[in-house]
């Protein structure tokens, strides 16, 4: 894969647009440089390679080709994973939709490195902030959570998604919301809690994949 292709499904990879990543850099970049990049018209300099090779978690011999790509099946860069339809609030379920599918790029499962990883659909206002109603998130059951990671958690028979604090005494699962209404989930003891972790979301994308 070229630079200017690794950088594109890099940049997919996180869900951003060229203005996001411009604006990442230190001193920032503007739209058109980031696209220029993108299609082979120009190539960073060497610090900017290296500010992109921390800020998409890699390499900058990787960023540049210099290393042996992974296999990856029939040279597809997405894989298509069911959709668990449940999310925010709703009856839990293991069971997945018989035609709920979604594409995610394979770069975003090779960075998560989780074959357990699946996607849930995400439903109501109480994470708004961080994630629409309909949008697909990706969650990795052996991600341990840290502090401020979004967690999909079963509680009270429901399926929640929140963020995840703990302390030394207590667990919070804190709503990120625009509206009111939505309240912390406090658990005074943390190793007895009546939750079930069932992954931290490590990728969230519009329910409708674009594809540039």
């Amino acid at each position: 894969m070229s630079f200017a292709n690794r950088v594109r499904a890099l940049r997919e990879a996180h869900n951003w647009n060229q203005e996001d990543v411009g604006n990442r850099l230190n001193p920032k970049v503007t739209k058109a440089a980031v696209a220029s990049w993108e299609s082979g018209k120009s190539q960073p300099r060497m610090y900017r390679l290296e500010q992109l090779a921390d800020l998409f978690d890699t390499t900058v011999a990787e960023l540049m080709g210099e290393t042996p790509e992974p296999v990856r099946p029939n040279g597809a860069q997405y894989v298509t994973l069911p959709v668990l339809v449940a999310g925010h609030a709703g009856e839990f379920t293991d069971e997945f939709g018989p035609d709920e599918v979604a594409d995610v790029p394979i770069l975003v499962l090779e960075r998560v490195n989780d074959p357990d990883a699946y996607l849930m659909r995400v439903r109501g206002s109480c994470m708004n902030r961080r994630f629409a109603d309909g949008e697909n998130a990706l969650l990795s059951p052996r991600c341990e959570p840290r502090n401020g990671d979004a967690v999909a958690a079963e509680y009270n028979g429901e399926m929640i998604l929140r963020s995840y604090y703990r302390g030394a005494s207590t667990l919070v699962l804190s709503p990120d919301s625009y509206e009111d209404g939505y309240t912390d989930i406090v658990f005074d003891d943390p190793e007895n809690a009546s939750v079930s972790f069932r992954g931290v979301v490590k990728w969230h994308q519009a329910s409708e994949v674009k594809r540039y």
